[in-house]
């Protein structure tokens, strides 16, 4: 399908990954009950509760700030990987530095698009 201007591009593009983070989300439940340890992916679970609802919210925001559309589409794609790779530190075993890394990210990306978004409608304070 071909968007008609550059914000419905970006809008378009956040719903994909937005939908795509609800999926992550939504998987995790039923594979709660097929592990041996269902305790981790609850985690899994809060951690990602936690951190995708500021990001819906503020992301949203974000793409009604007229961003440069490579930027906004690499923050959104990063922030993607980065959720997926520290919900499965949860579940595996993987580096602690990757994960706490991958936390970091993504929590560097919705502040980034937090203040983006406050910097663009400073007028209206």
């Amino acid at each position: 399908m071909a968007c008609a201007t550059p914000c419905s591009f970006l809008m378009q593009s956040y719903f994909l990954y937005s939908a795509l983070l609800a999926l992550q989300l939504l998987a995790l439940a039923p594979l709660a009950g097929m592990v041996c340890n269902p305790e981790k992916i609850q985690r899994a679970n809060i951690s990602d509760l936690k951190n995708l609802t500021p990001f819906w919210l503020v992301a949203a925001l974000y793409m009604t700030t007229s961003p440069e559309p490579i930027t906004a589409r690499s923050l959104l794609r990063v922030y993607v990987i980065a959720r997926i790779v520290a919900a499965m530190g949860y579940i595996y075993k993987l580096p602690k530095m990757l994960t706490d890394s991958a936390f970091f990210v993504s929590f560097l990306i919705t502040g980034y698009m937090g203040a983006s978004v406050v910097y663009a409608y400073r007028e209206a304070l």
